[in-house]
């Protein structure tokens, strides 16, 4: 196993970031803030979790920085309850903000729109009461919309919740639908199962989703979508694919939004990011593709002064959905769908080895100019992936550093680049006979040490923000 050098400190996971600058001016500075429901007393079908699960999304959201409207998570709000919380949640918001609405409990999708259903249920006797007796969530996506704020609404209330319709009609869908976000919004919608799905109210004190989604939110710093690649995996693990949690978006700004401010780090990794007009997630692997001419997400690589004179060390996480034998030949192990890096190699630049650190095994994935495909994976002792690009043709190399076996949470890595050092080289004889015949040769190279290792060096490297 090889051993990884100079990582950063390790960040606790979280998930929801302010946006940075996004404040106009002459307005005061974003806020964060959130509305939590939990509605766990239900006439009909009480739940279990969602109380729980509102007290500690108020709790961990407190922890991070947002400000939770009415002091704390509002519990088993009853239909009248929940249209006050919600019109005075949005009228607190400004141009700006990042707003956060959660919601614990039943939800059903009754033709075409999601309705969250409050505790007073005992009103709903049949489907077609629904649109009377439950909140609209579209409405409040209009609301978020007329504020300016950025929206982020997660909604664990995709649980089976049949009611009966008279005429045996079908117009009671399973779980939640997708919706359409009003024009020129910012919102991210979290929902804890895919169109179709339902999730599970779980065994312990918080649901399977929001149980993953508080795991998560431990290490804040990572954009929205990063973090649903953390949520998806677990639950969809947990469920073996019978829950997939979702996320859609539509963002009028530049990029998805952190809970909280990074530290520099380039802290992410790839998701399974399911956008409006996507297919729904398969029951396995809820991957999308490598995509070969994706964006690379970490940035790219220049060297046109040359060959580094000391290895860099490029800090990344490894690994993916993406099954990497979809390339054929030799290829395995779990990568993202876009490259990590993309490396623009000149002959001038001289030849390189990239190889990679990290504790798990780690697969190098890398697409040549002309469109071919190498793969190499740690080998039976344990050494390093190596690649070498030396004798080949010039051009934009894509490179993808994955895991060897399919992970929950994507590792700590490394992207190491350097010189490729030339074989050894036999010179002058240092043994000489009666005759003056030589006997022997000392073989060396042209450096007794490998160059030393510079930790993501600024000038060489810019993430890609996408």
């Amino acid at each position: 196993m090889v051993r990884p050098r100079g990582f950063l400190a390790h960040s606790l996971l979280v998930v929801l970031t302010a946006l940075i600058g996004l404040a106009l001016p002459g307005q005061s500075r974003a806020e964060r803030v959130a509305l939590i429901i939990g509605n766990s007393a239900y006439s009909s079908s009480p739940l279990i979790n969602p109380v729980n699960d509102a007290t500690d999304m108020a709790e961990r959201l407190t922890e991070i920085g947002f400000r939770v409207h009415g002091d704390g998570p509002m519990l088993d709000q009853d239909l009248h309850g929940m249209q006050v919380a919600i019109r005075d949640f949005t009228r607190s918001l400004n141009p700006g903000d990042l707003a956060v609405f959660y919601f614990a409990g039943h939800g059903v999708e009754y033709k075409g729109t999601n309705y969250l259903i409050p505790t007073d249920d005992e009103e709903i006797a049949f489907a077609e009461d629904v649109p009377d007796w439950a909140y609209p969530a579209p409405r409040l996506l209009e609301r978020l919309a007329a504020t300016g704020a950025t929206g982020v609404i997660i909604l664990d209330a995709c649980r089976n919740n049949p009611l009966p319709e008279r005429g045996g009609g079908r117009d009671l869908g399973i779980g939640l639908s997708a919706m359409d976000t009003p024009a020129g919004a910012s919102a991210f919608i979290l929902y804890a199962a895919a169109p179709g799905q339902t999730s599970s109210d779980g065994e312990g004190r918080n649901g399977l989703f929001t149980g993953a989604l508080l795991q998560a939110l431990e290490r804040p710093t990572r954009r929205i979508d990063d973090i649903m690649y953390e949520v998806s995996f677990a639950v969809r693990n947990a469920t073996q694919g019978r829950q997939v949690p979702w996320l859609e978006f539509a963002f009028a700004g530049e990029i998805p939004p952190q809970f909280q401010i990074g530290d520099g780090r380039a802290d992410t990794n790839e998701v399974p990011v399911q956008v409006e007009e996507a297919g729904l997630p398969s029951a396995g692997k809820p991957g999308r593709g490598i995509e070969d001419e994706g964006d690379p997400l970490y940035g790219t690589i220049e060297l046109a002064a040359g060959p580094p004179e000391t290895a860099m060390a490029l800090d990344m996480l490894a690994g993916g959905y993406e099954d990497a034998s979809q390339l054929g030949g030799n290829c395995y192990g779990f990568v993202a769908s876009s490259p990590d890096f993309q490396l623009d190699w000149q002959e001038a630049i001289g030849p390189l080895r990239i190889t990679t650190l990290s504790d798990e095994d780690t697969v190098l994935v890398m697409r040549r100019p002309d469109g071919t495909w190498q793969c190499r994976g740690t080998s039976s002792d344990g050494s390093a992936p190596v690649l070498a690009l030396s004798d080949l043709s010039a051009g934009s190399y894509r490179i993808w550093v994955g895991t060897e076996r399919e992970l929950p949470v994507a590792p700590d890595a490394e992207l190491i680049v350097e010189a490729l050092l030339p074989e050894p080289v036999a010179i002058a004889p240092v043994v000489q006979d009666d005759a003056g015949a030589g006997l022997g040769f000392i073989v060396t190279s042209p450096s007794e040490t490998p160059p030393a290792v510079a930790l993501n060096p600024e000038a060489t490297i810019e993430r890609a923000i996408d």
